[in-house]
């Protein structure tokens, strides 16, 4: 509650009387919200805050003590079953805004958004997402907070509604969002050649939007989406559709090209890749180098190909949903016809490049083989170089998954 006194406030004559009914009535519903009772809190808060009106000093403090009291009666108007009287109540905290200097003091602004996020996660316990959202996106306009994120990432998945770049951040405007390639990929799929042939063709920015590359984790990290939000980007990173992921790029007009390979050839290709050195970047470089080839292909299928099955069943479901448009290709239509592939996921951003210069800078791409890190550039290493047992339970992670389709990876 803010107890801030009006009778020691500074005012003119002629609106002494004023605030000081309007004190009267602070007064009572300050009483009654300690006693429990909202109903009267409200009613008293609501006639004192009729009187002083936006702009006027001490306005937002009852606005304050207002959201504090629709809080309170909220809460006991769900728990009672008067789901009615709740939405009323929401209605009217979405109503009030802050007017008066004191919305200029960050702290107090944090305060006030807190009482309105606390507000959606009360609607959400009690299974009222799209009134969670609401709040939680009340409290968002008055104060971006990060403590929001999390109440707000739950209220977007659970309302299946979409996240708008104003959940995310106040420092871009929808108009500014520059245009933005993003490939999500499994490892060893020829994303790194993709990618670089893209940033040819189309002169953009090379953005990696995560915290860092470091492990094999590779989650969207808001500040980067910020700081790159106004730019043209190609994007590759080792990303699942978690509901975090789907946000930013709902939010930052993202459409992922969703880029798989067949599971077993994936395997015999990341054990070249850390055989290569690629291990010392993993939680298994404490003891990978004293492991037998054998017992490294097996590490990698029961620590690694489950992620990969996760990333396919994510994005599907994801596509199921219409939560975003996704672009679906494989290593294996790309290394097939390369030209007709870049091609089809520049006609999917909207984009186009003659076929002679799309050939080009393939070309160019191809001869910097350190840069691309194709490994040996085919397809059907797997079945060749996996045993019928390795083989057997890379297919059985699928069990798992009964509503995804794995064709694209060879199940």
């Amino acid at each position: 509650m803010q107890e801030q006194m009006i009778r020691n406030m500074d005012i003119s004559e002629s609106d002494r009387d004023l605030y000081m009914a309007a004190q009267l009535e602070v007064d009572l519903g300050a009483r009654s919200l300690s006693s429990g009772n909202a109903e009267v809190a409200v009613a008293m808060f609501e006639s004192a805050i009729q009187k002083i009106g936006a702009g006027l000093p001490f306005h937002d403090h009852l606005a304050y003590n207002l959201l504090v009291s629709y809080k309170t009666l909220i809460e006991q108007k769900l728990a009672t079953g008067d789901a009615s009287a709740a939405e009323r109540l929401r209605r009217r905290v979405l109503e009030l805004e802050l007017s008066d200097r004191t919305a200029e003091d960050d702290s107090f602004r944090q305060q006030f958004a807190s009482v309105a996020d606390a507000i959606g996660l009360i609607f959400f316990r009690h299974g009222d997402f799209d009134a969670s959202l609401q709040c939680t996106r009340k409290a968002i306009s008055i104060k971006h907070s990060p403590g929001f994120q999390v109440n707000l990432e739950n209220a977007l998945r659970a309302s299946v509604q979409r996240a708008k770049l104003s959940d995310l951040t106040a420092e871009v405007a929808p108009e500014e969002l520059g245009r933005h390639i993003f490939i999500a990929c499994v490892p060893k799929s020829g994303s790194t050649f993709l990618k670089n042939v893209l940033l040819s063709l189309t002169g953009y920015r090379d953005a990696f939007i995560a915290y860092t590359p470091a492990q094999f984790e590779q989650e969207l990290y808001l500040p980067s989406a910020v700081n790159v939000a106004k730019m043209d980007t190609v994007t590759q990173q080792h990303s699942r559709a978690t509901d975090a992921n789907v946000q930013i790029m709902q939010a930052f007009g993202i459409r992922p090209v969703v880029l798989v390979r067949n599971i077993f050839d994936a395997v015999v290709s990341l054990l070249d890749f850390y055989n290569g050195g690629a291990f010392a970047n993993t939680f298994f470089r404490a003891d990978y180098r004293s492991l037998d080839e054998d017992t490294r292909t097996d590490l990698l299928i029961d620590n690694l190909v489950p992620w990969y099955f996760q990333f396919v069943a994510s994005w599907s479901l994801v596509e199921k949903q219409q939560r975003l448009d996704i672009f679906w290709m494989s290593y294996e239509e790309l290394i097939k016809d390369k030209p007709t592939s870049i091609s089809n996921v520049l006609k999917f951003y909207g984009l186009g490049a003659p076929r002679r210069g799309i050939e080009q800078q393939i070309w160019e791409a191809e001869s910097e083989k350190r840069r691309t890190r194709f490994n040996k550039g085919v397809a059907g290493r797997g079945v060749s170089k996996l045993s019928e047992g390795q083989m057997d339970r890379i297919r059985s992670y699928a069990r798992y998954f009964p509503t995804t389709d794995f064709s694209r990876v060879g199940l």
